[in-house]
């Protein structure tokens, strides 16, 4: 089992440049004033489950036949006395029992969706039946929208808008419908992760989202109700208008960070903006208002009626917990958390989102808190208090360390506080680790270099074992309990042969945790003896064999050989890190770049580029003291060259940018563009090639290095890294077209009537360049004509002068310097293409396109857009653009599915070994294709013109031309392709980005995305069956839409499914 390996003082006591923050429950069960909450109230219904529920014994898990009453039901709607299974459909005598009372119930037995789902609740989910024995009409309404689809907040908001539609003025209507609601809703977003079409964290967030818009519905209701009553409390804003004081909810905890449970309650606090204030007519004070509202908001969620319920509350987070008012205003908020905030409340805030009411008051709320959740100063002493909210946790709730999968050892809480406490003690110097979602902080912190990556899989993995087991639970027994039930069928309904296999998966994650946790805190120091070992072999100069056999003890290599060959390489100068000098004054370093080592994804790539980096140092003492004094310098460093050889090179290649992976946070598209800027201001009337040449190479370099030590970091989206490496690229494309154009105009004369305009076309007319892609550029000028006489009277057509223009430009931008390579351009889909001019007139363009354009020259002016040059030429180019590309209908569907068939089955080089994420089958350019299509076929609306795929997609969903389910399956699959573009360049930028999700470049993707083992399936078997879960639905929707693709699936020739 792997041991953490790193010392307390390198986690807590050693303040590196930058810091990082947490987001900490805190005192989620023993840090609260009111005491332990407790853990035996039903979650689903208000009665037990009926006897026939649990099957025809009475006891589950019990075999039993088909029931009597089961074949009379049948028997009754002309139905054979037989269920209609689907193919994946679970067998069980308990299924067959609750079919046959939804039938009775008034269910369609009979169809096979809702028997299927009816299903996989009595087997996975069992405590779920009593709502749909109450409700039988909850299955077809959940089944209305295909399971496959997830619900953001707006998807569920939208929805319960029209449920609660027309009900506005009574209450009891009101609490009825948002009752409904979420019986539907949490059916549904079981239904996805039982039938393992959702993960954990999609679950979780769709629970807190669902749990956000009934609070936010519950709390409109009630402000209308109370206002209408009492009055509104109003002050004056800046200007002196009369306002509303803004009143907000902060969900905290786990509905804070977008990880509710399918058991949760919901932990709320309510503030208000100002005391300043009157409520009309002069009865309430504000205070008393908001705390009518807050009452009525919490009894509408939370109060038991016929109906049930939609969420416990919890109100104990707040400001004194029960002892304090219900709500709080902002000054009286600041001053209690100056003056009494404990490290629990510190932990709490630290999951804080505003959920409902003003949530842009709750978000300056959370700002203005800022400097009391998170501090400069570092306090080691953080993970002594958490540890002992840990312990009194457990004291007071009694807690079966073995069983409990919350609380016990190595549990959720334990993983959970690991994160927080770094984030609370780092989060002051590290504004990035800011966050409240528990992987996405353990992820910023692994790109802080404050855990390693072994560290943050480890972690990851285990808490999304224990997080699905705790969903089970919920589910199964109907309790918010997290004690694991001792129960066989609990287990196989996980997908565990028996409770042994289930409590053995649990033991080894705990494990894990427990191990991590214990690291934060004193005392913890692991042993240096085996890393000794191997530095000694090394620094004396051992056989590459014998190196070898004692690293393989040591490190999980693929080859060990070729491994201690580089380690050798290490140790082979006195003065290098494990050579014979540097090992005898300063064994720390050595041992820290093998502890480092140790814990990446691909040790194997680690160690060689770790070797080529200091080979590459003349002096590598100059880095010795920068690295010891600096441990997430070194965290940082080895964790790159086991994430991204590409992004390693360009560092190898430059070791004076190391101090890069210092620099906190993603860098913004200002500070990309801005230098660009100032060099444009800088340019001379001729300017020098090699200094402009110089230059831009720098910059690209650096503005690469931090967008993908970001993106790898997770500190930056798939959407914020392409669009800063688009405007990267933007900005030398201004600046070699200016310095071109000086060069050019110098030479041969200063064009008559318009300039030469660089429109951007494919990923960089998008804005979606991903790393090491080419730019796709076209040039286009105003009007013919002859340039000016320059002084020797020298002067040329304005083609001539251009087509210079655009050569210089290019030459600028490919150009490879000491300080890096530039850019490949691509001019292909100019008119006529690479047999065309490489400079076209406005008329020419007109020409060609009315002389017959291909179709699909006419489709990929939908990403086109002007980048650089004329602006007059610029608004004439896009007026065309819009024109030709949206205005003239789409290309025929038959025509377009037919290339599109000849790319996969000609270019795409697909096996069932290997997959083309862009060019293969169901990959980008089905969902690229199929939207710019749609966006053709729709153009008169220009609500759906964009040249963003993602941004096209939900312009078409806001304009009404596709279904939300289509734009959630075209936005994942298009994420996920370029995801895995992205990882492929970061491993290999010179190799065709090909998938072989069973060989070494799917582990690299898989680590890269954070595909995790799941169901049975490793990381790579997982992201094999995401892969092609992506590529048949993006298939599917380019057939519906556009036509049939004569091309298989590559995995069909071995006869997969």
């Amino acid at each position: 089992m792997f041991a953490p390996s790193l010392r307390p003082s390198s986690r807590l006591a050693v303040p590196p440049r930058e810091a990082r923050h947490s987001h900490a429950r805190g005192a989620d069960q023993g840090g609260r004033a009111s005491g332990p909450r407790g853990c035996t109230l039903r979650v689903w219904t208000r009665q037990p489950s009926e006897r026939t529920l649990r099957g025809a014994s009475g006891r589950r898990g019990r075999p039993c036949g088909r029931s009597q009453r089961f074949r009379r039901n049948f028997a009754e709607l002309g139905t054979p006395p037989r269920l209609r299974w689907s193919a994946a459909m679970p067998r069980s005598p308990e299924a067959e029992d609750a079919l046959a009372v939804y039938a009775e119930r008034g269910g369609d037995a009979s169809n096979t969706g809702q028997a299927d789902a009816v299903a996989w609740l009595a087997d996975h989910a069992p405590s779920l039946l009593g709502l749909v024995r109450s409700d039988p009409s909850i299955i077809p309404d959940v089944l209305a929208r295909p399971i496959e689809h997830g619900s953001d907040r707006e998807t569920l908001g939208a929805s319960l808008a029209r449920a609660l539609s027309g009900r506005d003025g009574d209450s009891a209507e009101v609490r009825r419908a948002l009752r409904r609601f979420r019986h539907r809703a949490i059916v549904r977003i079981a239904l996805r992760e039982i039938r393992r079409v959702a993960d954990v964290e999609q679950t979780s967030a769709e629970m807190a989202w669902l749990a956000a818009v009934v609070i936010d519905a519950a709390l409109d209701h009630a402000t209308r109700t109370e206002t209408a009553r009492h009055g509104r409390a109003l002050t004056r804003d800046g200007a002196g208008a009369e306002v509303v004081v803004p009143l907000t909810v902060l969900g905290m905890g786990k509905l804070g960070g977008l990880e509710l449970n399918l058991g949760s309650d919901v932990d709320l606090c309510f503030f208000y903006e100002t005391d300043d204030a009157e409520v009309e007519g002069g009865e309430l004070t504000v205070n008393e208002l908001y705390a009518r509202v807050a009452k009525r908001c919490t009894e509408m969620i939370g109060e038991v009626t016929e109906d049930g319920f939609c969420f416990r509350v919890d109100l104990r987070l707040r400001p004194e917990g029960t002892r304090g008012p219900l709500v709080n205003s902002l000054a009286s908020a600041e001053r209690y958390y100056e003056s009494w905030g404990r490290t629990w409340e510190r932990a709490a805030l630290l999951r804080a989102r505003a959920i409902a009411g003003d949530r842009r008051f709750g978000a300056q709320l959370l700002e203005t808190l800022r400097p009391f959740i998170f501090r400069r100063a570092v306090d080691p002493s953080l993970a002594e208090a958490m540890h002992e909210m840990l312990l009194r946790s457990r004291r007071e709730l009694r807690v079966d360390e073995e069983r409990d999968v919350k609380l016990g050892k190595g549990g959720i809480r334990e993983a959970e506080f690991f994160v927080q406490t770094l984030q609370l003690v780092w989060g002051g110097r590290h504004t990035e680790l800011q966050v409240a979602g528990t992987l996405e902080a353990l992820w910023r912190l692994r790109g802080a270099g404050l855990v390693s990556d072994r560290e943050a899989e480890t972690l990851a993995d285990g808490w999304a074992l224990l997080r699905r087991v705790e969903h089970r639970v919920h589910v199964w027994t109907g309790y918010q309990t997290h004690r694991v039930p001792d129960e066989p069928r609990f287990a196989e309904s996980l997908g565990y042969a028996d409770l042994e296999s289930l409590e053995a998966a649990l033991g080894r994650v705990r494990e894990g945790i427990a191990g991590l946790f214990s690291t934060l805190l004193p005392g913890e120091t692991p042993t240096d003896r085996d890393w000794d070992a191997l530095g000694d072999l090394v620094a004396d100069g051992a056989e590459v064999e014998t190196i070898a056999e004692a690293l393989a003890q040591r490190l999980p290599v693929r080859d060990p050989y070729e491994s201690a060959a580089h380690l050798a390489r290490l140790g082979r100068r006195a003065a290098g890190p494990l050579g014979p000098v540097t090992w005898q004054r300063l064994p720390q370093l050595g041992r820290r770049l093998l502890e480092e080592v140790a814990h990446v994804g691909d040790p194997d790539t680690a160690l060689r580029l770790l070797a080529d980096f200091f080979n590459r140092l003349g002096g590598p003492w100059a880095y010795e003291r920068l690295l010891l004094e600096e441990p997430r310098l070194t965290r940082r460093l080895i964790g790159l060259f086991g994430a991204s050889p590409t992004l390693s090179s360009a560092l190898i290649g430059h070791p004076e940018d190391v101090d890069l992976l210092l620099v906190s946070g993603a860098p913004r598209v200002e500070e990309l563009v801005a230098p660009h800027d100032a060099l444009l201001a800088e340019l001379g009337p001729d300017p020098d090639p090699e200094e402009i040449v110089r230059e831009l190479r720098r910059l690209k370099r650096t503005g690469t290095l931090r967008t993908g030590l970001a993106y790898v970091a997770g500190e930056l989206d798939l959407e914020g890294a392409t669009e800063r490496l688009s405007a990267l690229a933007e900005g030398q494309v201004r600046v070699s077209l200016e310095a071109a154009r000086r060069w050019a105009e110098r030479r041969w004369g200063r064009a008559a009537r318009g300039g030469l305009l660089v429109c951007a076309m494919g990923k960089l007319g998008g804005r979606e360049l991903g790393f090491g892609g080419d730019l796709d550029l076209v040039f286009l000028f105003g009007e013919e004509g002859e340039t000016e006489p320059t002084e020797s009277g020298r002067s040329v057509t304005h083609g001539e002068l251009f087509a210079r223009m655009a050569q210089r430009t290019m030459q600028l931008l490919r150009q490879r310097d000491a300080e890096g390579p530039g850019y490949e351009t691509d001019t292909r889909l100019r008119p006529s293409g690479s047999k065309g001019t490489l400079v076209v007139s406005l008329a020419g363009f007109d020409a060609y396109h009315e002389k017959g354009a291909a179709d699909w020259e006419r489709q990929a002016l939908v990403r086109a857009r002007p980048l650089a040059g004329d602006p007059e030429v610029a608004r004439a180019a896009q007026d065309r653009f819009d024109a030709l590309a949206y205005l003239r209908g789409p290309t025929p569907g038959e025509e377009l599915a037919r290339v599109r068939g000849r790319l996969q089955t000609e270019l795409g080089s697909e096996s069932p070994e290997r997959y083309h994420p862009k060019l293969g089958y169901g990959g980008l350019v089905d969902v690229e294709l199929c939207v710019q299509w749609l966006q053709m076929r729709h153009g008169d609306d220009a609500r759906v013109r964009s040249p963003s795929t993602p941004d096209a997609i939900r312009r078409l969903r806001d304009a009404g031309a596709i279904a939300d389910v289509d734009a959630d399956a075209l936005s994942e699959a298009q994420t996920f392709f370029r995801k895995v573009e992205l990882a492929l360049k970061l491993f290999d930028e010179h190799r065709d980005p090909l998938l072989e999700p069973r060989g070494r470049t799917g582990a690299h993707v898989a680590r890269s995305l954070g595909v995790r083992a799941r169901d049975g399936l490793s990381p790579t078997e997982a992201l094999d069956e995401t892969y092609r879960r992506h590529a048949r639905a993006a298939r599917r929707l380019f057939e519906r839409e556009v036509g049939e693709v004569q091309a298989p699936a590559p995995w069909e020739a071995s006869g997969e499914s």
